[in-house]
């Protein structure tokens, strides 16, 4: 059992049309397009000078290669081998600077990284350090000053106590009525000023 494909020919047959009528207008326009730049004489000067180098150039080659056609042979390939040298040395150069870069930089850059990340672990950790003083010295004033947090009836008591010896500390230097009003008893005895 065979199964037979048809192919759509027409529409390979209107690519190539469109391709023929490009490539057409391409030339049209290309030749229209020299034309019209041979209207200005020293185009035309330059255009005719060109041609004379190059006819010359390709006689001059012609007839090296008819005379000596091994020495033409041989210059190309010398420059070929040259030009062959000098890629391998770019590769070999390449090469050693990949496998340099592979074993200076690459592990310079991870210590690098390993050193940031240290370095951000230390910071966070003195963070936290640094706001757990900061509490200890806050919960220490607040020792020092009577204002304990960690009892409620202090602090009520403190509250009663500056006001009922507000009107005591009136003689007292201001450190000294601070330190009465804060006291739980409101009787501790201060600088008279």
């Amino acid at each position: 059992m065979t199964q037979t494909r048809s192919y759509n020919t027409t529409n390979s047959n209107q690519t190539d049309k469109k391709n023929s009528k490009l490539l057409k207008g391409v030339l049209v326009g290309a030749v229209v397009g020299g034309a019209v730049t041979l209207f200005d004489s020293g185009t035309r000067k330059q255009l005719t000078s060109s041609s004379r180098n190059v006819k010359n150039s390709t006689a001059g080659l012609v007839s090296k290669v008819k005379d000596n056609p091994s020495e033409l042979k041989n210059d190309v390939q010398d420059r070929l081998k040259s030009a062959a040298d000098v890629l391998k040395n770019a590769i070999k150069d390449a090469q050693n600077l990949y496998e340099r870069v592979n074993e200076d930089v690459v592990p310079q850059v991870e210590e690098i990284r390993e050193n940031a990340s240290d370095i951000l672990s230390t910071a966070n950790d003195t963070k936290d350090s640094i706001k757990n003083i900061g509490s200890q010295v806050a919960e220490a004033g607040s020792e020092v000053t009577g204002d304990s947090q960690s009892s409620s009836n202090s602090n009520q008591q403190n509250e009663s106590n500056q006001s009922g010896s507000a009107s005591g500390t009136s003689g007292l230097s201001k450190e000294s009525a601070q330190t009465v009003s804060a006291s739980p008893q409101g009787s501790i005895p201060g600088k008279r000023g």
